[in-house]
C-alpha cells in the first residue's frame, strides 16, 4: 500500500478533540466525486484511531487504512444474500416548479405528513407524487411538510446555505462541542485486547451516524444496549447497524416503559442519542435527571441541523442536509446531471458517527482518570460545512473516483445467513475492532444490562463468537405451545408403531388419541412456559431446559390421567395412583417419554428461537437472561410522577 502525505486539514478532527499523537492513512482512495470522500472519511476514522490510543495509553502508531474505510463507509457487513432496499418507494428527489426537492418517507409517520401536505392518499404512487411536487414552490413545500412532521429539504446551492440563517448558525458552531461535566461514579478500567469492557453503553440512535458510533464501542468491548420503540424498523440496515449490539425495544410513552428507561439510564456509563432537542425531555430524561441519576455519565448527542439556530430542532437525515448544504447541488452541477447529485456514500453519517464513537473514547478516557462526565454534541449540518472546508483545502475537486479492490473479511453466521464482515479499518498497537457478537433483528433482546458473570464470560478470550440466550415472553410461550403440539403429533407413533410391530389391533390404553390427550398437551405447555419464566434466570439455559422439559411432560402424565378417569375410560383402573403408574407405564415402554423430553429441547435449537446465537456458542454453559420487572428502578420512576404521553 501507498502512504498518504498529510495535507491541510488532515488533522483537524483530532486537534478539535484535543488529541494527538502519530496517525499513518495508507492505501489507495476510491470515494471521491465533488468532495474528497476519502480523504474525509479517513481522518474521521483516524481520529478514533487517536482517540483509542490515548486511552489505552500507547505512543504506538495509529495507523488506518483508506481502503477499508472506505468499504466501511459503504457497509461494514455485507450479506450474500439479497437484503430490501433501505429506501422507501415514495423517497427520493423530485423536481418542483422551481427546484428540487428531497421527500424522506421512510418512516411512515413521515410518509403520512407527505402525502397529507400534497393532498394525496395512502395508496399514491411515486408518478402521481411527482405531478402532485410540480405545483409547489421547493421552499414552500418543504416548510409545509416539515411543519407537519414530515422529513423534507429543498435543494440549495453551497452559497445560499452559507448565507441561510441555520447554515450561519451551523458554521459557527465547533465541530465537536465538549462540555465537561460533575465527577460521578467510577468506570470500568477494562481489560487488555478489549477496551472497553465492562462499560455500558445505552444506545439511544436510529439509522446510521448514532449507530455507527456505538458499533465502534460495541467491537471494542462495550456491552451496547439498543433501545427502539415498539414500532421501529430498519430491516436493510439491521445487519450493519447491530454488529456488535444487544437489540431490545420500550415503549416510552407508558409508565411502566419511561420507568424501565429510567432505571437503564442509572446503570450506564455512556449515553448516546440522537433525539433532537426536547425529545429527551419529553420521555422523563431531562439533563438535570440524567445528571441526577447517573453522575459522571459520559454523554454524546448527535442531531441533523445543529444546536442553533432556526433550525436546531428540525428532523433531518444525510440525505436531507446534502440537500440542504449544497453538496447535492455541487454534484449535479460538476457532472451536468438532470437531477441531484449525492456523495458517493453517506459520509456525512458515517463520518459523524466516527467522531462520535472519537468523542465518546476521549469522555471514557476523562472519566476512568479524573472521575468526571461529559457532554459531546456533533450534528451532520457541522460535518458538512467541515466536508466543504476540506473541498477548498484539498485544491477543490473534481476527486478521482476508482473501483476498490475485493476487501479482505471473514465471513459470520447471522439470522441473515452468511455475511462478510470487513476487516477493521484501524489498528493501534495491535489492537483492532473485533466482532464478539453477530449481528441481530432489532428486539431481539430484554432490555437488561448483561450480569457481571456473564460480562466475565464475554470477556474471556477464546476462538469463537459467544453471545447470551434471551427468549422475550412471546417467544417463551411460543417455544412451550411448539413443544406441546409436538408432543401431541408425535407421542402416539411409537405405541402405533409397537403395537403393529406385536400384531395388535389398537395400543392397550389408546390415550394419545383421546381428548384428554390435548387436556394434557394444554397443561404440559403452561408448565413448560411457567417453569422456564421461574428457574432460567438462575441457572444455565440446559439445566433451565431440561428441568422444563421433565416437568412439563409430568404435568402432561397428570392432567391426561386425571381426564382420561372422568371420562370414565374403562381400561383404567379406578383410583387416580393406579391410573397414573398405568398410562406412565405405558407411556415409557412405549418411547412416548422419549418424544415428550426432546420435543421441547429439539424445538429450542431450531433457528426460530436459537437462530440469534451463533453456531460457536455452547448453549449449554450460557446464562439466560430476562428482564425482572421493577428492579432497581430509580425511587423517582415509580409511582404516576412519569405521565404517559
Amino acid at each position: 500500500m501507498t502512504s498518504m502525505a498529510p495535507r491541510p486539514g488532515a488533522y483537524v478532527f483530532a486537534q478539535q478533540l484535543g488529541l494527538t499523537g502519530d496517525l499513518a492513512i495508507v492505501g489507495p482512495r476510491s470515494l471521491g466525486g465533488s468532495y474528497p470522500v476519502s480523504q474525509f472519511a479517513a481522518a474521521a476514522v483516524g481520529a478514533t484511531a487517536l482517540a483509542l490510543a490515548d486511552l489505552v495509553g500507547t505512543d504506538a502508531q495509529a495507523e488506518v487504512s483508506t481502503p477499508l474505510v472506505d468499504g466501511w463507509f459503504s457497509a461494514a457487513v455485507r450479506p450474500r444474500e439479497p437484503v430490501a432496499s433501505p429506501w422507501e418507494e415514495l423517497a427520493g428527489d423530485y423536481a418542483t416548479g422551481d427546484g428540487w426537492i428531497r421527500l424522506h418517507t421512510n418512516a411512515a409517520a413521515h410518509r403520512a405528513a407527505a402525502l397529507e401536505v400534497l393532498a394525496l392518499t395512502g395508496t399514491a404512487t411515486r408518478a402521481q407524487v411527482a405531478a402532485a411536487v410540480t405545483d409547489w414552490r421547493a421552499d414552500d413545500l418543504e416548510s409545509e411538510v416539515v411543519f407537519a412532521g414530515g422529513a423534507a429539504a429543498a435543494m440549495r446551492t453551497a452559497g445560499a446555505w452559507s448565507r441561510h440563517p441555520q447554515g450561519e448558525a451551523v458554521a459557527a458552531e465547533p465541530l465537536v462541542d465538549v462540555q465537561q461535566g460533575e465527577a460521578g461514579r467510577a468506570m470500568s478500567p477494562g481489560l487488555e485486547g478489549r477496551p472497553l469492557a465492562g462499560v455500558r453503553v445505552l444506545d439511544l440512535t436510529r439509522v446510521l451516524a448514532g449507530p455507527v458510533a456505538t458499533r465502534v464501542l460495541a467491537m471494542l468491548g462495550a456491552d451496547v444496549l439498543r433501545i427502539d420503540p415498539p414500532d421501529w424498523n430498519e430491516p436493510a440496515l439491521e445487519p450493519d447497524m447491530t454488529l456488535g449490539k444487544r437489540c431490545a425495544r420500550l415503549d416510552a410513552r407508558t409508565v411502566d416503559g419511561r420507568a424501565e428507561l429510567l432505571a437503564l439510564l442509572t446503570e450506564a456509563d455512556v449515553l448516546v442519542h440522537g433525539y433532537r432537542p426536547g425529545a429527551l425531555e419529553s420521555m422523563g430524561l431531562d439533563a438535570d435527571t440524567r445528571r441526577q441519576l447517573r453522575p459522571g455519565l459520559v454523554e454524546v448527542q448527535i442531531n441533523a441541523y445543529g444546536y442553533t439556530g432556526p433550525w436546531a430542532g428540525r428532523r433531518g437525515f444525510d440525505s436531507l442536509v446534502q440537500m440542504s448544504s449544497g453538496i447535492a447541488d455541487r454534484g449535479m452541477r460538476e457532472t451536468s446531471a438532470q437531477h441531484p447529485v449525492p456523495l458517493p456514500v453517506q459520509a456525512l453519517d458515517h463520518a459523524t458517527g466516527w467522531l462520535a464513537a472519537a468523542a465518546a473514547l476521549r469522555g471514557i478516557s476523562t472519566a476512568r482518570t479524573l472521575g468526571s462526565g461529559s457532554v459531546s454534541r456533533l450534528s451532520l449540518a457541522r460535518t458538512a460545512v467541515e466536508l466543504e472546508r476540506w473541498r477548498t483545502a484539498w485544491g477543490g475537486g473534481p476527486f478521482p473516483v476508482t473501483p476498490l479492490e475485493p476487501l479482505p473479511s471473514r465471513p459470520l453466521d447471522t439470522v441473515w445467513g452468511t455475511v462478510d464482515v470487513l476487516d477493521s479499518p484501524l489498528e493501534v498497537s495491535a489492537l483492532a475492532l473485533e466482532t464478539l457478537q453477530p449481528p441481530r433483528r432489532l428486539g431481539s433482546d430484554d432490555p437488561v444490562w448483561q450480569s457481571a458473570a456473564v460480562a466475565e464470560v464475554d470477556q474471556r478470550p477464546r476462538p469463537a463468537l459467544r453471545a447470551t440466550l434471551s427468549l422475550t415472553w412471546w417467544r417463551v410461550l411460543a417455544w412451550a405451545a411448539g413443544a406441546a403440539l409436538a408432543t401431541w403429533a408425535l407421542q402416539g407413533l411409537p405405541s402405533t408403531i409397537g403395537a403393529a410391530l406385536l400384531a395388535q389391533t389398537q395400543t392397550v390404553v389408546p390415550w394419545w388419541s383421546t381428548p384428554a390427550w390435548a387436556i394434557g398437551a394444554v397443561a404440559q405447555a403452561a408448565i413448560i412456559a411457567a417453569t422456564w419464566m421461574l428457574i432460567s434466570p438462575r441457572t444455565t439455559v440446559g439445566i433451565a431446559v431440561g428441568t422444563a422439559a421433565s416437568v412439563g411432560y409430568a404435568a402432561h402424565l397428570v392432567a391426561a390421567t386425571a381426564a382420561l378417569l372422568a371420562s370414565g375410560a374403562s381400561a383404567l383402573p379406578e383410583s387416580f395412583a393406579a391410573a397414573l403408574l398405568t398410562v406412565s407405564v405405558i407411556a415409557v415402554t412405549s418411547g412416548a417419554a422419549l418424544v415428550g423430553l426432546a420435543a421441547p429441547v429439539l424445538l429450542l435449537v431450531t433457528p426460530l428461537f436459537l437462530g440469534r446465537v451463533s453456531a460457536g456458542d455452547r448453549v449449554l454453559t450460557v446464562r439466560y437472561l430476562r428482564r425482572e420487572r421493577g428492579a432497581r428502578r430509580p425511587r423517582s420512576a415509580r409511582g404516576s410522577g412519569v405521565a404517559p404521553q
